[in-house]
């Protein structure tokens, strides 16, 4: 039997169908799956078993990614370099908040500038904050939105943004020349950041006593493995002809390696069930299952048509859709989803200013979905790496350094052609 049912009414029923199961409390994975496989039938293709398994496959350089953060921050845990270095580095900033917090900052930043992905930088970066945060009195639910939102900034910046990517390669961009502009969103939102958690969401609750080793060597032995990750990057970057590029996943599985002499090996287990269980598992099935509802988009024709739909909207309900739409579509299907499912067609829109601009402003608007559920990579992980808090707290707490960086990137696209010459 065949239905023979427009794209939109297909997209409105998988909406509803998600939105029950989701009411029903079903796990996210598993909802996905049934959304893909109705929407399969609606559209008249049956159990196309071909596109399941491709669409699957569609972000497992992210999953590996993801594994490979877990992997590092546990072993960072583990071997206790995560608390060594956070007591250097309230050590060396004599317990002020401002030094403290730029100084955690820094590994969530550089972590998720190389990787492009917040939900790697909070796994690997975050652990090294919450320690540190701790022995200033920040609560739980406020040190994991101060990761959260450090690793998105970093995601946003340069050099590896993985939202601004896929919608470049989407509208046939070259990845050149989006250092400025990539900067000019990710740096203010860190600084906007550093300032709301100092005066704005700061420590409520008192200090508790230090009981790491805060010495130099034990510090510096802490820091080392951060230290080797960054080094390799570093060195990709700046000699692309003689080191070969390893790939983020094995970049962060060597710094990891870097804490086993340190590690107990009654520690070993612990760490890899840590790493393949839980949270990391479940946002790995997340993508997987995100890269098949995306294949089967394409597939049934509901991608085609929110194309069509998104490049037909004029001013002002184009900017309105993209600070309403694309964050909470990318809280279903991901910042990464949504910045090449409705990111492309977008930045089509918009063709008549500077394409890089576009891209980098649509990639940051992506990047709210970051903190939009029932996804919400950064905040879950943040939650996950914490150990407490929840995603509303989470949300609360972010709000402020969020709504700027939405305010800079509406702007960068309201103004993009005065901010083509100095920019670009």
């Amino acid at each position: 039997m065949e239905f023979g049912l427009h794209p939109g009414i297909i997209f409105a029923l998988a909406i509803a169908l998600f939105l029950v199961l989701h009411v029903l409390r079903w796990p996210l994975p598993l909802s996905f799956l049934v959304v893909v496989v109705a929407t399969a039938l609606l559209g008249d293709f049956g159990l196309p078993f071909r596109h399941l398994v491709e669409g699957g496959f569609g972000f497992i350089n992210l999953v590996l990614a993801l594994f490979a953060g877990a992997f590092f921050g546990h072993m960072m845990r583990a071997s206790g370099a995560a608390d060594a270095a956070a007591a250097g580095i309230v050590r060396a900033a004599g317990g002020k908040v401002l030094p403290v917090l730029t100084l955690v900052a820094a590994p969530l930043f550089v972590v998720g500038m190389f990787v492009g992905l917040s939900g790697v930088a909070v796994l690997s970066g975050g652990v090294f904050a919450v320690p540190a945060l701790r022995r200033l009195g920040f609560e739980d639910a406020t040190i994991a939105a101060f990761i959260a939102v450090m690793a998105t900034a970093g995601m946003i910046a340069p050099p590896m943004n993985v939202p601004a990517m896929l919608i470049a390669n989407g509208v046939n961009m070259p990845w050149t020349g989006v250092t400025k502009p990539l900067l000019a969103l990710s740096v203010p939102l860190a600084i906007a950041a550093l300032a709301w958690f100092t005066w704005g969401c700061g420590p409520t609750k008192p200090a508790p006593a230090a009981t790491a080793d805060g010495s130099v060597a034990a510090s510096l032995r802490g820091l080392a493995p951060l230290a080797v990750i960054v080094a390799i990057w570093i060195s990709v970057r700046t000699f692309p002809a003689v080191v070969v590029d390893p790939a983020s996943p094995l970049i962060l599985v060597i710094g990891a390696l870097i804490a086993l002499p340190f590690t107990p090996r009654v520690e070993l287990r612990k760490v890899i069930m840590a790493t393949f269980t839980g949270t990391p598992l479940h946002l790995a099935a997340v993508l997987v299952t995100v890269g098949i509802l995306v294949q089967i988009m394409t597939l049934t024709g509901v991608r085609g048509w929110l194309v069509i739909s998104t490049m037909s909207l004029t001013a002002p309900w184009n900017f309105v859709s993209l600070l309403v739409g694309m964050p909470l579509l990318g809280g279903a299907l991901t910042a990464m989803s949504v910045a090449d499912v409705i990111g492309v067609p977008m930045a089509f829109s918009f063709i008549g200013q500077d394409m890089i601009l576009n891209v980098a402003a649509l990639s940051a608007i992506a990047a709210l979905a970051e903190f939009v559920p029932p996804t919400s990579i950064a905040a879950a992980l943040a939650c996950y790496v914490v150990g407490g808090g929840t995603i509303g707290q989470v949300f609360r707490r972010a709000w402020p350094p969020m709504a700027l960086l939405a305010a800079l990137a509406l702007l960068m696209l309201v103004f993009a052609r005065q901010l083509t010459g100095i920019l670009t």
